[in-house]
């Protein structure tokens, strides 16, 4: 989710690599892991059935409609009446949802597909199933039911950030980075000063440390609280910081 390549994907550019074998093997079978799950299942069936996974989502804002302090998402509808939020698979996106104003939320942990159930039932035209998943088995006794152990935020409709902005990929600038325990999405600017992309792994947003006292015990030389330059926390970051 950034409007920059990736230099640090290619430190060798220019020059000759040697890579063994048992490295190559290694390199492949990661990027299986992460193609798996980037694009999880298959394209033409849902994975509710997989129960809840960690899988890439989308969320429709033609079979949804935000609350007042959302309203000003560019694809939103007016004329319909707020609704919960609700999340689908990349299957469900495609046969469901075909046509519709689609917002990708990247990979999120944890979550089954709304798709058909209560709180997203897709609005096709001819639809005799009265806005039953078109993938699911037994998917007219879903419509009553609810996916309790998913988790919404901002991101549903297409707001991320503590700036709460809505994302549109065509003006966004700059680098987003995803908070490793909230998985929503942040821009690096709003950050603070951020670390090359070499010197880290993960970052969890200064709202999940405050929310998670555990963090604030680590005591790690590979766990770094605050915002850091040239090797050195200049300062701890609290949820009073802003952005």
């Amino acid at each position: 989710m950034t409007a920059e390549s990736n230099s640090a994907n290619h430190p060798n550019d220019g020059e000759d690599t040697i890579v063994t074998a048992c490295g190559y093997l290694t390199a492949q079978a990661d990027l299986e892991r992460e193609a798996a799950e980037v694009l999880s299942g298959k394209f033409d069936e849902c994975t509710y059935d997989k129960g809840y996974a960690h899988q890439p989502l989308y969320a429709c804002l033609t079979c949804t409609r935000p609350p007042a302090q959302y309203s000003q998402s560019p694809v939103t509808d007016d004329a319909k009446e707020p609704t919960a939020p609700a999340g689908m698979c990349y299957a469900c996106s495609i046969e469901c949802h075909a046509g519709h104003n689609v917002v990708e939320l990247f990979t999120k942990r944890h979550f089954r597909c709304d798709c058909g159930t209560k709180r997203l039932r897709p609005q096709l035209p001819g639809d005799k199933d009265r806005g039953c998943c078109q993938l699911k088995r037994l998917r007219t006794a879903l419509a009553e039911m609810e996916n309790t152990h998913n988790v919404y935020n901002h991101n549903f409709w297409g707001f991320y950030c503590r700036c709460d902005q809505f994302y549109d990929p065509d003006s966004e600038s700059g680098m987003m980075i995803q908070c490793l325990v909230c998985n929503d999405w942040f821009h690096d600017k709003c950050i603070g000063k951020v670390p090359d992309e070499e010197r880290y792994d993960d970052y969890i947003c200064r709202e999940c440390v405050d929310k998670h006292s555990v963090l604030h015990s680590i005591n790690s030389s590979q766990a770094i609280h605050g915002i850091v330059t040239d090797g050195q926390v200049i300062r701890l970051e609290t949820s009073e910081d802003g952005c």
